[in-house]
């Protein structure tokens, strides 16, 4: 059984200074795909709780989803691609691009796991050069959304059964693991392996980082 080094990554405030599913929200009001102001003031709400006590992922899909039910595909891909190029990619941490070089060619496996929609997570994830992505699949009829998710929900202690799946797919032994992220809401894969990194962590992960000894890193982020 092939040994393998992970080195598994979030992206919003680990690689990213921003929060993707957050821009493409304010992307959706721009094109007028949802009332802004009563849509913006549900989607601050749930933000705040996501900070506080914890994301309720359903409510939140329920949201963000809604606005695409019949879109087609390529519709929202060009949506994406646009706020991919001119607002996400400009904000990746220079820093995260070297650690995610640094890794590569020491040989490690990339992987990206990410709690935002899979169609934003995986044309950054592509961008970045991560050959395995993982973000919240979204269901598609005949090529066009439904408004619900589809499958495993990659939040929280789902990261840790995304992984897990994926190990049972790839046939791998882990040998060593690294992961970095910026919440106290990925502790259970924080736990789960060898070699922890938060990464920008939020007060509650700071807290948790220096009470289990782990050593924290700032990135600094693109000068305006």
């Amino acid at each position: 059984m092939q040994e393998l080094t992970l080195a598994i990554f979030d992206l919003d405030h680990t690689l990213l200074d921003a929060d993707c599913s957050a821009l493409w929200s304010a992307q959706m009001q721009r094109l007028g795909w949802v009332d802004g102001e009563t849509f913006g003031r549900r989607h601050a709400a749930l933000m705040a709780d996501y900070g506080e006590r914890g994301l309720d992922m359903h409510a939140y899909l329920d949201l963000t989803l809604a606005p695409l039910v019949g879109r087609h595909q390529d519709e929202v891909a060009v949506a994406v691609r646009e706020l991919t190029d001119s607002q996400l990619l400009p904000r990746v941490y220079p820093e995260a691009l070297e650690l995610i070089a640094a890794h590569r060619a020491a040989g490690h496996t990339l992987l990206l796991v990410s709690a935002s929609e899979e169609f934003l997570v995986r044309p950054m994830g592509l961008a970045l050069g991560f050959e395995h992505i993982h973000g919240v699949p979204c269901e598609l009829r005949d090529g066009r959304y439904s408004g619900r998710s589809q499958g495993l929900l990659t939040y929280a202690e789902g990261k840790v059964h995304c992984l897990e799946n994926w190990l049972l797919r790839h046939g791998g032994q882990v040998r060593q693991s690294f992961f970095y992220s910026d919440s106290h809401n990925d502790l259970p894969l924080l736990e789960w392996v060898s070699e922890p990194r938060p990464t920008n962590p939020n007060a509650r992960l700071t807290f948790e980082a220096e009470r289990r000894g782990w050593q924290c890193r700032w990135l600094t982020p693109v000068a305006a």
